[in-house]
């Protein structure tokens, strides 16, 4: 199982590492929106809407909802701020709500517009200058490092629960030791970047915090989702890592404050 999910691993690295720099951006763009597409469908199953039609409908709204953000790129800011804003309402819920059983139908449009504000931010981040995409690569290892070093010292150390009723697995200590590493990365990443630049090394470093606490909330959003419908995957897409939604879980709610974070501060 641990072969299979490696090699599952570094065959999505290299496919993302081969779009991101070799494909013409638009291309890219353009397998963003079938990557989030598929996690819509995942998400629409997951909230539990068994109707065929009402499930077309949500798909066709995402589809419309994504193209329509797109032609506003001129207000970026205000559209990943408001992103962040409904991340930080869900972050509300999770911690107090105790009958989100209750409200599917609030988890799939979330689910539709959570997937697609995403979209536009990394899509909008790629598009912004000619280092678009170094700039989306560093979200995403700032997001996979997190995850990773959250599983690991979790695993080590962890003692006590993060959320117990939503993901018994994840701990305090698991993200307390993702928070470490990513603050060291950030520190190395940004002295060899900016070299003697202080402030900017500081500001990125900020940012790399900020985004590495916000994928958390992705991260359990998702999983209360599938604890409710009794699933342990999203899907069975990817061998060893279940369905796209179980990959892109954090960066639905990184992606909007790292965009916002790297536009208003570094371009």
């Amino acid at each position: 199982m641990l072969s299979q999910r490696l090699i599952t691993a570094a065959i999505l690295a290299l496919s993302f590492l081969a779009g991101l720099f070799l494909l013409p951006s638009e291309w890219f763009v353009s397998i963003l929106l079938i990557v989030a597409f598929i996690g819509a469908i995942e998400w629409i199953r997951l909230s539990g809407i068994q109707n065929r039609l009402g499930q077309v409908v949500f798909i066709l709204i995402f589809l419309a909802l994504s193209i329509t953000l797109f032609q506003f790129r001129k207000f970026a800011l205000i559209i990943d701020g408001c992103a962040i804003v409904m991340w930080i309402g869900i972050a509300w819920l999770l911690s107090t709500h105790p009958r989100y059983q209750e409200h599917r139908l609030l988890f799939a449009s979330v689910a539709i517009l959570s997937l697609s504000l995403a979209f536009f931010a990394v899509s909008d981040l790629m598009l912004t200058n000619a280092n678009g995409a170094w700039w989306v690569l560093g979200m995403f290892i700032v997001i996979w490092a997190a995850d990773a070093a959250a599983f690991f010292t979790g695993r080590r150390f962890g003692k006590q629960k993060l959320a117990p009723r939503i993901s018994p697995g994840k701990t305090v200590e698991g993200v307390k030791g993702s928070l470490f590493v990513i603050f060291a990365f950030s520190l190395v990443s940004g002295t060899i970047v900016w070299d003697n630049s202080y402030s900017q090394i500081l500001l990125w470093v900020l940012v790399c915090l900020i985004t590495a606490s916000f994928s958390v909330i992705g991260d359990l959003y998702v999983s209360m989702n599938k604890r409710i419908t009794g699933v342990k995957d999203s899907g069975r897409l990817l061998p060893g890592h279940g369905g796209i939604l179980d990959r892109i879980d954090s960066t639905l709610s990184a992606a909007p404050v790292y965009a916002l974070c790297v536009k208003t501060l570094f371009v």
